[in-house]
């Protein structure tokens, strides 16, 4: 893997996402979403292996969630792949799709907003074609106290398989993503940390060499199973304007047993109507579309799908009551594409 350090330092800020709200955590949920995808018409012209539909989920309280799920087999079609892309300067996501054909990688037919990011500059870790764009950002501040959060990534490594990590860069093998077993000792809701970062030494520690690779966080779905409430406050999100426990707009990115890929988007703050979901009601949504390992993306007014046509499917919420999309510009994005 070659290694680009980006020449800024990221320092602890707020994430752009959505403001913090304290909320109970979440119980066993008294909703149940179907198995497999929704029987929704599909959304616009897709190469095989590739369908998006459109979902409306029934939660508590007489609230709806709407949103949109992409799903990629690049094993039923090899022509398809899944892209990070990295923005030096910072587009809209239809403008990313719009122009990815230009960095001749294939014709763009699903994107979606990346990870975080705050004053025009990535938050989150970044891969593409095996060189780090952008690094994990490596310290927040909780209580006067430097943190330093070991926050889950998604990735697609060589074999082509998909996986989820906890990922750190460390600082003493040159700001190198390793990967760990879990998010070791941080805990928001006790605030307890970690004195010190991880290192290339810490038990369990393993450098981590994916080909493409977006990280956000916390992760939502390990092994099948939901992880989302408890990562939450072991990745260090509550103070950083998540909103973990409240109904939001989210971007989730995820993967089934037999490697499909899935992308969801939910729109929240009332546009069409939708509330948004939970961080564990994404999580336990997820699950039910067949991942089995998922992780939470940027969300709030970020969170946008561009379908096949090159327009926005759902409606981001910095759009309010205006009759035109208003996209925030990102600088990072997934993309599913397919190569001539």
């Amino acid at each position: 893997m070659k290694l680009k350090i980006l020449g800024f330092t990221l320092l602890a800020a707020s994430l752009c996402s959505v403001c913090s709200i304290c909320c109970s955590d979440s119980k066993t949920p008294d909703y149940e979403f179907p198995e497999g995808p929704d029987p929704a018409p599909q959304q616009g012209d897709y190469p095989p292996g590739l369908t998006v539909t459109e979902f409306t989920d029934n939660l508590p309280g007489g609230k709806q969630c709407l949103g949109f799920v992409a799903v990629a087999d690049l094993k039923a079609n090899p022509k398809l792949r899944f892209n990070a892309v990295y923005l030096p300067r910072q587009k809209t996501p239809s403008r990313i799709h719009a122009e990815f054909a230009s960095a001749n990688r294939g014709t763009a037919y699903v994107t979606t907003n990346a990870g975080y990011w705050w004053s025009r500059k990535s938050l989150s870790l970044l891969v593409s074609g095996s060189v780090v764009e952008s690094i994990e950002n490596q310290t927040v501040e909780r209580n006067n106290q430097t943190v330093y959060p070991v926050r889950s990534s998604f990735g697609q490594m060589a074999s082509g398989e998909f996986e989820t990590r906890w990922v750190y860069c460390v600082l003493d093998d040159g700001n190198k993503p390793y990967a760990f077993p879990s998010a070791l000792n941080n805990d928001e809701r006790t605030n307890t940390y970690m004195s010190a970062p991880p290192t290339s030494k810490t038990p369990g520690a393993e450098f981590w060499t994916p080909q493409e690779a977006v990280g956000g966080g916390p992760m939502l779905v390990k092994e099948g199973k939901n992880v989302a409430v408890e990562n939450y406050w072991k990745e260090v999100f509550d103070g950083g304007g998540v909103a973990g426990t409240s109904r939001q707009p989210r971007t989730a990115i995820g993967a089934t047993a037999d490697g499909k890929l899935i992308l969801l988007v939910c729109d929240g703050r009332n546009m069409r109507h939708s509330a948004g979901f939970t961080l564990a009601e994404l999580a336990d949504k997820l699950i039910a579309l067949g991942a089995v390992e998922a992780i939470n993306l940027d969300g709030g007014g970020s969170s946008t799908m561009v379908g096949s046509n090159g327009k926005v499917l759902n409606r981001p919420s910095d759009t309010g009551s205006a009759e035109v999309i208003i996209e925030r510009k990102i600088p990072t994005a997934v993309v599913i594409s397919e190569v001539n």
